[in-house]
């Protein structure tokens, strides 16, 4: 039986680090890709490539390189995004781009291009990282949070005009978890997280990528938003 094989964006830490991790144990293929920081950790069957998911050329030739290694894509994870918080006055131009450049026009491209692949193999798994801030306000994040709601909106239409090919696609909000990327979150932020939390806890990321690895194996599910924290929307 061959190995499937997933393709995940901003693999080199944090959710994407873990989330390689995490497939890689349970035997598939991991391509990844990342934009400035290369990662720091090796798994077995994988390759990891620089690539900026905001340039459509870039994510062109990254699905190339995917199938001519794999043969095939049977998960894409949409994980990559960045942020650059700011009140919408003193928000800059530059801020409001970038982050939509890369959390809503990358995802896009990613899709876009998978979708391809993925109707001639008549199936695939569509997995898009989201985030709760795509349902609450909060202050300084406008273009993080529009980025995101627009995610929402985009796996809604991916799974109605693709389903049709055997193709699920969902959304998971993962909640605020530890990882060498929040490790300098103020515990006033933690605490505040934990009030909001009908658990007063924060998300367990084992817990996290193991959903998200049995997500991408459901054939009956699609269209979905699945909220992986104990916060309310």
């Amino acid at each position: 039986m061959h190995k499937k094989t997933v393709l995940i964006t901003g693999a080199s830490r944090g959710i994407g680090k873990q989330l390689a991790l995490a497939f890689s144990k349970n035997n598939w293929n991991v391509y990844g890709c990342y934009r400035n920081n290369e990662p720091n950790y090796k798994i077995p069957n994988s390759k990891f490539i620089k690539t900026n998911i905001a340039d459509k050329n870039e994510v062109k030739e990254l699905i190339k390189n995917v199938v001519d290694e794999y043969k095939k894509i049977d998960c894409l994870v949409n994980n990559a995004s960045i942020t650059a918080d700011s009140t919408i006055l003193k928000m800059t131009d530059e801020m409001w781009e970038s982050v939509v450049e890369t959390d809503l026009n990358g995802t896009f491209f990613m899709i876009r291009e998978s979708l391809k692949k993925m109707i001639k193999q008549k199936g695939g798994a569509i997995i898009n990282i989201a985030s709760i801030s795509a349902f609450r306000s909060y202050i300084g994040s406008a273009n993080y949070s529009a980025s995101k709601a627009g995610v929402i909106a985009l796996t809604k239409t991916a799974a109605r005009e693709y389903g049709r090919f055997g193709i699920t696609v969902n959304a998971v909000l993962p909640g605020f978890h530890f990882t060498d990327m929040v490790g300098n979150a103020r515990d006033v932020h933690i605490d505040t997280v934990k009030k909001e939390s009908v658990l007063n806890t924060t998300t367990n990321i084992n817990e996290l990528v193991d959903f998200v690895v049995f997500l991408s194996q459901v054939k009956t599910v699609s269209g979905q938003i699945f909220n992986f924290d104990s916060r309310l929307i």
